[in-house]
């Protein structure tokens, strides 16, 4: 049977998951950005939080095509001018809160309707490219593009929905934008964190010294190991997904998996789940733990994580013992 779908895609695949695209239109969004900031008269540094925004912008739009030490000064001088305190929030011509009441009565629940369209958008992608005939390869590609296609079909239900304007939304945009600040970059730092991580074969370092503290028959143990040394990572990297190759090669697969004949899918996904907890605890998870303090401006920047952490704890503990379990019931 001819795949149609396929037949219509094929041609247009390599634009449609072009992920520099995507790339490109974060930048100029933050290009955006960066320009509304040298104009905030109100933001008392306003140049230098300007030129910080700016960097951002231009790693994203020429990244692809800069050499990489430069995208590294790029990064380097970004964490001067925050790591100095110059980055700060401006002025951004809000909406009163009667006004912004007056609003959410109006439009109901019709509010949800950009938040909605992003997953549904990036859903329809996915599914459009695997029913297609691609490979998973660009299935996951095209997932990304959804992402950001999502986006911007978001940007406009929300033009629509609400009939403002442009320069409203991308003025609303900076200012969450400002209220996360610096935070913004870390989910790609730590991602690039990971990958040094796994390069230098920090797994290995660790499984070397269980291998020596625990003996090799002690099952518990080293699933304790396991779950201890994957929640550190996560605290220490501030997501589960970047810790996991690092832990998995080093000390799952040789220590557990291969040893005790153990599930590799049963265990991938406990030890997933149990350094998940190690994100309840960490301030390293910014976007999980520090930018709703931020957004909600809570007086206590830790106050997420204090919060979280007796169930992280528990949760913690449970993994263990589920793991333990069904290891040894399988």
């Amino acid at each position: 049977m001819i795949n149609l779908a396929a037949i219509f895609l094929l041609p247009s695949a390599d634009v449609l998951l072009n992920l520099d695209t995507v790339y490109i239109l974060t930048g100029v969004v933050l290009l955006v950005f960066a320009l509304l900031t040298f104009t905030d008269r109100g933001n008392r540094r306003r140049y230098s939080s300007g030129v910080f925004w700016l960097l951002l912008a231009i790693a994203f739009i020429f990244g692809t095509w800069m050499p990489h030490g430069l995208t590294g000064l790029l990064v380097l001088a970004m964490v001067a001018i925050d790591g100095v305190g110059r980055v700060t929030r401006g002025e951004y011509q809000e909406a009163t809160k009667a006004q912004q009441a007056k609003q959410a009565v109006k439009l109901k629940n019709k509010i949800f309707w950009p938040v909605l369209a992003i997953p549904l958008v990036t859903f329809a992608f996915a599914l459009a490219f695997r029913f297609s005939g691609f490979d998973s390869n660009a299935v996951n590609r095209a997932a990304l593009v959804g992402l950001g296609v999502g986006g911007v079909v978001a940007m406009g239900l929300a033009l629509r929905i609400t009939g403002g304007t442009m320069p409203t939304m991308f003025n609303e945009g900076r200012r969450i934008n400002d209220a996360m600040g610096s935070l913004s970059l870390l989910p790609q730092l730590l991602a690039s964190l990971g990958v040094i991580f796994t390069a230098a074969k920090i797994g290995d370092l660790i499984a070397s010294g269980i291998q020596q503290i625990i003996p090799a028959n002690s099952l518990f143990l080293l699933v304790m190991a396991n779950c201890i040394g994957m929640t550190i990572f996560t605290i220490v990297m501030g997501n589960s997904f970047a810790a996991f190759p690092v832990i998995a090669s080093g000390v799952l697969v040789p220590l557990l998996v291969k040893p005790f004949g153990v599930d590799p899918a049963m265990a991938a996904i406990l030890t997933l789940t149990a350094g998940s907890s190690g994100t309840l605890m960490t301030p390293m998870a910014a976007n999980f733990n520090i930018v709703p303090t931020a957004l909600l401006n809570m007086k206590d920047p830790y106050g997420v994580i204090k919060f979280q952490l007796p169930f992280a704890v528990t949760i913690w503990m449970l993994h263990v013992v589920l793991m333990w379990i069904m290891i040894k019931i399988m």
